[in-house]
Protein backbone atom coordinates (compact mmCIF):
# COMPACT_ATOMS: atom_id res chain seq x y z
CA UNK A 1 0.00 0.00 0.00
CA UNK A 2 1.02 3.41 -0.96
CA UNK A 3 1.27 4.92 2.79
CA UNK A 4 3.48 1.57 3.79
CA UNK A 5 5.99 2.55 1.38
CA UNK A 6 6.03 5.69 2.45
CA UNK A 7 6.26 5.05 6.03
CA UNK A 8 9.44 2.85 5.48
CA UNK A 9 11.29 5.75 3.63
CA UNK A 10 10.47 8.20 6.25
CA UNK A 11 11.47 5.69 9.09
CA UNK A 12 15.07 5.03 7.18
CA UNK A 13 15.36 8.13 7.39
CA UNK A 14 14.98 8.54 11.44
CA UNK A 15 17.80 5.81 11.69
CA UNK A 16 20.32 7.74 10.57
CA UNK A 17 20.04 10.55 13.22
CA UNK A 18 22.81 10.09 15.54
CA UNK A 19 22.13 9.73 19.11
CA UNK A 20 24.28 12.42 20.58
CA UNK A 21 21.90 15.32 19.93
CA UNK A 22 19.07 13.52 21.99
CA UNK A 23 20.51 12.31 24.73
CA UNK A 24 20.33 13.45 27.89
CA UNK A 25 17.56 16.72 27.40
CA UNK A 26 14.59 14.40 28.01
CA UNK A 27 14.94 15.89 32.13
CA UNK A 28 16.53 17.25 34.67
CA UNK A 29 17.99 15.37 37.91
CA UNK A 30 14.45 15.17 39.47
CA UNK A 31 12.86 13.59 36.23
CA UNK A 32 10.61 15.92 34.10
CA UNK A 33 8.84 18.86 36.02
CA UNK A 34 6.52 20.26 33.37
CA UNK A 35 3.81 23.12 33.06
CA UNK A 36 1.50 23.20 30.21
CA UNK A 37 1.29 27.13 29.33
CA UNK A 38 -1.54 28.34 27.30
CA UNK A 39 -1.37 31.11 24.45
CA UNK A 40 -3.47 33.51 26.94
CA UNK A 41 -0.51 33.91 28.93
CA UNK A 42 1.47 34.82 26.21
CA UNK A 43 0.21 38.28 24.82
CA UNK A 44 2.74 40.53 26.12
CA UNK A 45 6.13 40.22 28.21
CA UNK A 46 4.76 41.03 31.72
CA UNK A 47 2.60 38.20 31.55
CA UNK A 48 5.11 36.01 30.29
CA UNK A 49 7.55 37.68 33.32
CA UNK A 50 4.70 36.34 35.41
CA UNK A 51 4.33 33.01 34.52
CA UNK A 52 8.32 32.43 33.96
CA UNK A 53 8.48 33.24 37.96
CA UNK A 54 5.29 31.68 38.95
CA UNK A 55 7.63 28.81 36.95
CA UNK A 56 10.93 28.71 38.90
CA UNK A 57 9.10 29.50 42.13
CA UNK A 58 7.92 26.39 41.76
CA UNK A 59 10.88 24.18 40.64
CA UNK A 60 9.57 23.41 37.26
CA UNK A 61 12.68 22.65 35.04
CA UNK A 62 9.90 22.74 31.61
CA UNK A 63 7.66 24.48 29.94
CA UNK A 64 4.91 23.26 26.99
CA UNK A 65 4.01 26.43 25.56
CA UNK A 66 1.23 26.97 23.19
CA UNK A 67 2.46 28.98 19.91
CA UNK A 68 0.18 27.33 17.90
CA UNK A 69 -3.36 27.58 18.82
CA UNK A 70 -6.40 28.47 16.20
CA UNK A 71 -3.85 27.87 13.36
CA UNK A 72 -2.08 31.14 14.41
CA UNK A 73 1.20 31.89 15.26
CA UNK A 74 2.58 33.11 18.78
CA UNK A 75 6.11 33.05 17.15
CA UNK A 76 7.05 34.52 13.70
CA UNK A 77 5.88 32.98 11.14
CA UNK A 78 5.83 32.77 7.42
CA UNK A 79 3.17 29.69 7.27
CA UNK A 80 0.55 31.32 9.37
CA UNK A 81 -1.26 34.50 9.92
CA UNK A 82 -0.24 35.83 13.40
CA UNK A 83 -2.06 35.19 16.78
CA UNK A 84 -3.11 38.43 18.35
CA UNK A 85 -0.42 39.44 21.00
CA UNK A 86 1.20 42.91 21.46
CA UNK A 87 2.63 44.46 17.94
CA UNK A 88 6.07 43.84 17.27
CA UNK A 89 6.48 41.32 19.58
CA UNK A 90 7.60 38.13 19.38
CA UNK A 91 6.28 35.84 22.46
CA UNK A 92 8.15 32.56 21.62
CA UNK A 93 11.77 34.52 21.47
CA UNK A 94 10.70 36.32 24.69
CA UNK A 95 9.55 33.41 26.81
CA UNK A 96 13.07 31.38 25.63
CA UNK A 97 15.23 34.23 26.94
CA UNK A 98 13.57 34.44 30.15
CA UNK A 99 13.15 30.75 30.58
CA UNK A 100 16.66 29.46 29.61
CA UNK A 101 18.39 31.61 32.70
CA UNK A 102 16.30 30.02 34.87
CA UNK A 103 17.24 26.63 33.85
CA UNK A 104 14.01 25.65 31.90
CA UNK A 105 13.68 23.56 28.98
CA UNK A 106 11.22 25.10 26.67
CA UNK A 107 8.57 23.07 24.23
CA UNK A 108 6.98 24.63 21.44
CA UNK A 109 3.61 23.40 21.79
CA UNK A 110 1.46 22.97 18.04
CA UNK A 111 -2.61 21.86 17.93
CA UNK A 112 -2.01 19.67 15.22
CA UNK A 113 -6.00 18.90 13.34
CA UNK A 114 -7.36 21.22 15.78
CA UNK A 115 -7.88 24.87 13.85
CA UNK A 116 -10.12 26.80 15.08
CA UNK A 117 -12.60 26.47 17.68
CA UNK A 118 -14.13 30.28 17.90
CA UNK A 119 -17.67 31.46 16.70
CA UNK A 120 -16.99 33.69 13.98
CA UNK A 121 -14.69 32.81 11.18
CA UNK A 122 -10.78 33.97 10.95
CA UNK A 123 -10.52 37.29 9.32
CA UNK A 124 -6.75 36.56 7.71
CA UNK A 125 -7.41 34.98 3.83
CA UNK A 126 -4.30 33.41 4.42
CA UNK A 127 -5.61 31.05 7.67
CA UNK A 128 -6.13 27.94 6.84
CA UNK A 129 -10.02 27.56 7.66
CA UNK A 130 -10.28 30.38 4.49
CA UNK A 131 -7.15 28.87 2.20
CA UNK A 132 -8.17 25.38 2.09
CA UNK A 133 -11.34 24.14 2.85
CA UNK A 134 -10.70 20.96 1.46
CA UNK A 135 -8.70 19.85 4.24
CA UNK A 136 -11.38 19.41 6.35
CA UNK A 137 -13.12 16.67 8.81
CA UNK A 138 -16.22 15.72 7.63
CA UNK A 139 -18.93 13.48 9.50
CA UNK A 140 -21.00 10.60 8.29
CA UNK A 141 -23.46 13.08 6.41
CA UNK A 142 -21.06 14.85 4.57
CA UNK A 143 -21.04 17.76 6.50
CA UNK A 144 -17.14 19.48 6.81
CA UNK A 145 -16.44 20.11 10.86
CA UNK A 146 -15.66 23.87 9.34
CA UNK A 147 -19.60 24.21 9.26
CA UNK A 148 -20.36 23.37 12.65
CA UNK A 149 -21.67 26.07 15.02
CA UNK A 150 -20.37 26.21 18.52
CA UNK A 151 -23.40 24.85 19.84
CA UNK A 152 -23.21 21.96 16.97
CA UNK A 153 -19.93 21.32 18.22
CA UNK A 154 -20.88 20.71 22.09
CA UNK A 155 -23.28 18.88 21.45
CA UNK A 156 -21.06 16.33 18.66
CA UNK A 157 -18.06 16.25 21.15
CA UNK A 158 -16.00 18.31 18.38
CA UNK A 159 -14.09 21.09 20.11
CA UNK A 160 -13.75 22.71 16.61
CA UNK A 161 -12.98 22.45 13.09
CA UNK A 162 -10.48 20.17 12.47
CA UNK A 163 -7.62 19.10 9.60
CA UNK A 164 -7.99 15.81 8.25
CA UNK A 165 -5.20 13.44 8.50
CA UNK A 166 -6.16 11.57 5.23
CA UNK A 167 -5.29 14.38 3.54
CA UNK A 168 -1.61 14.69 2.54
CA UNK A 169 -1.27 18.00 2.77
CA UNK A 170 -2.78 18.48 5.81
CA UNK A 171 0.05 16.18 7.10
CA UNK A 172 3.17 18.24 5.15
CA UNK A 173 1.51 21.66 6.65
CA UNK A 174 1.91 20.31 9.95
CA UNK A 175 5.42 19.20 9.29
CA UNK A 176 6.94 22.22 7.98
CA UNK A 177 5.37 24.24 10.95
CA UNK A 178 7.23 21.95 13.23
CA UNK A 179 10.47 22.65 11.07
CA UNK A 180 9.76 26.26 10.95
CA UNK A 181 9.96 26.33 14.68
CA UNK A 182 12.69 23.84 14.74
CA UNK A 183 14.67 26.00 12.82
CA UNK A 184 13.96 29.09 13.62
CA UNK A 185 14.39 29.07 17.83
CA UNK A 186 16.22 27.41 20.63
CA UNK A 187 13.51 25.32 21.42
CA UNK A 188 14.43 21.88 22.93
CA UNK A 189 10.95 20.16 21.27
CA UNK A 190 7.71 20.34 19.57
CA UNK A 191 4.75 19.12 21.12
CA UNK A 192 2.03 17.99 19.38
CA UNK A 193 -1.69 18.42 20.90
CA UNK A 194 -5.25 17.38 19.24
CA UNK A 195 -3.16 14.66 17.51
CA UNK A 196 -6.18 12.65 16.86
CA UNK A 197 -9.96 12.20 15.72
CA UNK A 198 -12.72 13.70 17.90
CA UNK A 199 -14.63 10.65 18.30
CA UNK A 200 -15.52 7.57 15.68
CA UNK A 201 -18.42 9.75 14.39
CA UNK A 202 -15.64 11.90 12.37
CA UNK A 203 -13.35 11.13 9.50
CA UNK A 204 -16.17 10.97 6.67
CA UNK A 205 -14.70 13.51 4.22
CA UNK A 206 -14.65 12.83 0.39
CA UNK A 207 -10.35 12.15 1.22
CA UNK A 208 -10.66 9.98 3.58
CA UNK A 209 -13.80 7.98 2.06
CA UNK A 210 -11.78 7.84 -1.83
CA UNK A 211 -8.43 6.46 -0.05
CA UNK A 212 -10.05 4.22 1.83
CA UNK A 213 -12.13 2.53 -1.10
CA UNK A 214 -8.96 2.89 -3.25
CA UNK A 215 -7.05 0.67 -0.38
CA UNK A 216 -9.81 -1.46 0.63
CA UNK A 217 -12.33 -1.75 -1.69
CA UNK A 218 -15.03 -1.00 0.85
CA UNK A 219 -17.34 1.97 1.64
CA UNK A 220 -16.92 3.45 4.94
CA UNK A 221 -20.44 5.00 5.18
CA UNK A 222 -21.92 1.48 4.62
CA UNK A 223 -19.42 0.14 7.61
CA UNK A 224 -20.60 2.53 9.64
CA UNK A 225 -24.38 3.10 8.84
CA UNK A 226 -25.38 -0.75 8.14
CA UNK A 227 -22.15 -2.53 8.99
CA UNK A 228 -21.49 -1.07 12.55
CA UNK A 229 -21.83 -4.24 14.16
CA UNK A 230 -19.97 -6.18 12.39
CA UNK A 231 -16.34 -5.99 14.32
CA UNK A 232 -13.78 -6.84 11.54
CA UNK A 233 -15.31 -4.56 9.28
CA UNK A 234 -15.51 -1.49 11.68
CA UNK A 235 -12.08 -2.84 12.82
CA UNK A 236 -10.92 -2.50 9.17
CA UNK A 237 -12.21 1.07 9.33
CA UNK A 238 -10.52 2.41 13.19
CA UNK A 239 -7.61 0.41 12.20
CA UNK A 240 -7.33 2.73 8.90
CA UNK A 241 -8.07 5.83 10.70
CA UNK A 242 -5.42 4.86 13.18
CA UNK A 243 -2.79 4.95 10.54
CA UNK A 244 -3.44 8.63 9.24
CA UNK A 245 -3.33 9.61 12.33
CA UNK A 246 0.36 7.59 12.81
CA UNK A 247 1.33 8.76 9.46
CA UNK A 248 1.12 11.99 10.70
CA UNK A 249 3.09 11.49 13.35
CA UNK A 250 5.92 9.69 11.57
CA UNK A 251 5.85 12.79 8.66
CA UNK A 252 6.56 15.61 11.33
CA UNK A 253 8.82 12.99 12.94
CA UNK A 254 11.25 12.41 9.74
CA UNK A 255 10.55 16.41 8.92
CA UNK A 256 12.40 17.55 12.36
CA UNK A 257 15.15 14.54 12.50
CA UNK A 258 15.97 15.92 8.89
CA UNK A 259 15.73 19.73 9.50
CA UNK A 260 16.87 20.19 13.58
CA UNK A 261 17.83 16.67 14.69
CA UNK A 262 18.00 17.56 18.13
CA UNK A 263 14.61 18.61 19.23
CA UNK A 264 12.56 16.14 20.76
CA UNK A 265 9.12 15.66 19.66
CA UNK A 266 6.40 14.81 22.07
CA UNK A 267 2.67 14.57 22.24
CA UNK A 268 0.11 15.19 24.05
CA UNK A 269 -2.47 11.72 24.47
CA UNK A 270 -5.63 10.83 25.56
CA UNK A 271 -4.58 8.81 29.44
CA UNK A 272 -6.63 5.80 28.84
CA UNK A 273 -4.19 4.00 26.19
CA UNK A 274 -6.53 1.43 25.54
CA UNK A 275 -9.37 3.61 24.90
CA UNK A 276 -7.52 6.40 22.98
CA UNK A 277 -6.73 3.53 19.80
CA UNK A 278 -10.29 3.00 19.86
CA UNK A 279 -12.43 6.45 20.54
CA UNK A 280 -9.85 8.88 19.12
CA UNK A 281 -7.70 6.47 16.97
CA UNK A 282 -4.21 7.63 18.86
CA UNK A 283 -2.31 4.54 19.34
CA UNK A 284 0.31 6.18 21.36
CA UNK A 285 1.86 2.98 22.66
CA UNK A 286 2.40 2.32 19.00
CA UNK A 287 4.11 5.66 18.48
CA UNK A 288 6.56 4.76 21.62
CA UNK A 289 7.26 1.24 20.52
CA UNK A 290 8.11 2.60 17.25
CA UNK A 291 10.60 5.61 18.20
CA UNK A 292 8.38 8.44 16.45
CA UNK A 293 7.85 10.22 19.98
CA UNK A 294 10.58 10.74 22.49
CA UNK A 295 7.87 10.87 24.77
CA UNK A 296 4.01 11.55 25.44
CA UNK A 297 2.64 13.80 28.40
CA UNK A 298 -1.22 11.56 29.19
CA UNK A 299 -3.89 14.35 29.92
CA UNK A 300 -5.21 12.61 32.90
CA UNK A 301 -7.48 15.45 34.35
CA UNK A 302 -10.20 13.94 36.46
CA UNK A 303 -10.98 15.25 38.90
CA UNK A 304 -12.38 11.06 39.77
CA UNK A 305 -9.38 10.50 42.88
CA UNK A 306 -10.63 6.58 42.06
CA UNK A 307 -10.10 7.05 37.96
CA UNK A 308 -7.15 9.58 38.49
CA UNK A 309 -5.31 6.18 40.06
CA UNK A 310 -6.66 4.05 37.63
CA UNK A 311 -5.35 6.09 34.74
CA UNK A 312 -2.15 6.56 36.40
CA UNK A 313 -1.99 2.69 36.36
CA UNK A 314 -2.70 2.36 32.76
CA UNK A 315 -0.42 5.12 31.40
CA UNK A 316 2.52 3.74 32.98
CA UNK A 317 2.25 0.22 32.12
CA UNK A 318 4.26 -0.01 29.58
CA UNK A 319 7.15 1.92 28.87
CA UNK A 320 6.92 3.86 31.85
CA UNK A 321 10.24 5.96 31.21
CA UNK A 322 8.74 7.79 28.27
CA UNK A 323 5.48 8.87 30.06
CA UNK A 324 4.79 11.78 31.24
CA UNK A 325 1.96 11.89 33.72
CA UNK A 326 -0.55 15.40 33.73
CA UNK A 327 -2.61 16.45 36.04
CA UNK A 328 -4.94 19.27 35.81
CA UNK A 329 -5.32 21.93 38.35
CA UNK A 330 -8.02 24.07 36.52
CA UNK A 331 -10.71 22.04 37.43
CA UNK A 332 -9.26 20.90 41.30
CA UNK A 333 -6.92 21.86 43.75
CA UNK A 334 -3.63 20.93 43.47
CA UNK A 335 -4.01 18.86 46.56
CA UNK A 336 -6.63 16.15 45.11
CA UNK A 337 -4.76 15.71 42.10
CA UNK A 338 -1.48 14.81 44.02
CA UNK A 339 -2.09 10.82 44.84
CA UNK A 340 -2.05 9.65 41.27
CA UNK A 341 0.78 11.88 40.31
CA UNK A 342 2.60 10.22 43.17
CA UNK A 343 1.26 7.11 42.18
CA UNK A 344 2.50 7.45 38.69
CA UNK A 345 6.01 8.44 39.80
CA UNK A 346 5.94 5.08 42.08
CA UNK A 347 5.34 2.86 39.04
CA UNK A 348 8.43 4.57 36.74
CA UNK A 349 6.52 7.89 35.21
CA UNK A 350 9.18 10.05 33.90
CA UNK A 351 7.23 13.24 35.50
CA UNK A 352 4.88 15.19 35.84
CA UNK A 353 2.93 18.25 33.69
CA UNK A 354 0.36 19.94 35.15
CA UNK A 355 -2.36 21.89 33.29
CA UNK A 356 -2.19 24.68 33.48
CA UNK A 357 0.39 27.27 34.56
CA UNK A 358 -2.13 30.23 34.33
CA UNK A 359 -4.89 28.12 36.37
CA UNK A 360 -2.18 27.59 38.94
CA UNK A 361 -3.76 28.99 42.33
CA UNK A 362 -0.58 31.27 43.87
CA UNK A 363 -0.91 29.13 47.12
CA UNK A 364 -0.03 26.25 45.07
CA UNK A 365 3.30 26.88 43.96
CA UNK A 366 5.21 25.76 47.25
CA UNK A 367 2.63 22.07 47.24
CA UNK A 368 3.89 21.72 44.09
CA UNK A 369 7.41 22.35 44.45
CA UNK A 370 7.44 20.34 47.55
CA UNK A 371 5.78 17.41 45.70
CA UNK A 372 8.85 17.41 43.16
CA UNK A 373 11.54 17.55 45.77
CA UNK A 374 9.77 14.52 47.52
CA UNK A 375 9.96 12.51 44.41
CA UNK A 376 13.02 13.53 42.69
CA UNK A 377 14.15 10.89 40.49
CA UNK A 378 17.53 10.51 38.54
CA UNK A 379 18.68 11.76 34.69
CA UNK A 380 16.84 9.61 32.14
CA UNK A 381 18.43 9.96 29.04
CA UNK A 382 17.14 8.65 25.23
CA UNK A 383 17.23 4.67 24.41
CA UNK A 384 19.14 4.11 21.90
CA UNK A 385 17.28 0.69 21.40
CA UNK A 386 13.98 2.67 20.00
CA UNK A 387 16.52 3.89 17.07
CA UNK A 388 17.32 0.19 16.23
CA UNK A 389 13.75 -0.60 16.31
CA UNK A 390 12.65 2.05 14.00
CA UNK A 391 15.46 1.32 11.92
CA UNK A 392 15.28 -2.72 11.72
CA UNK A 393 10.95 -3.02 11.76
CA UNK A 394 9.73 -0.83 9.41
CA UNK A 395 6.65 0.43 9.55
CA UNK A 396 4.94 -2.78 9.97
CA UNK A 397 3.27 -1.68 13.60
CA UNK A 398 1.73 1.16 12.21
Amino acid sequence: MRWLICARILLLTVSLIPLSAVSAQLSGECGSRYFWVVRDNLSDPETIDQMVERAAEAGANGLIVQVVGRAEAYYRSAILPPADFQEGFDPLAYLISVARPNGMEVHAWVNAFLVWSSPWAPEDSAHVWLACPDWFMGDASGRSTRDYSREECESAGLVGATLSPAVPEVREFLASIAVEIARGYDVDGIHLDYIRYPNPSFGFEQAALGAFYLETGLDALDIFRRYSGMESLSEQWGAWRRRQVTLTVLTVRSALRGAAPGVLLSAAVMADPSEAPVQYFQDWREWIHEGLVDFVCTMAYTSNRARALELAQLGTSEDPDKVIHGIGVYNQPISAALPAAREAIDLGAAGICVFSLGTLAPESTWVIRNFWRETGRPERGMDASVFHRVSTSGAAGL
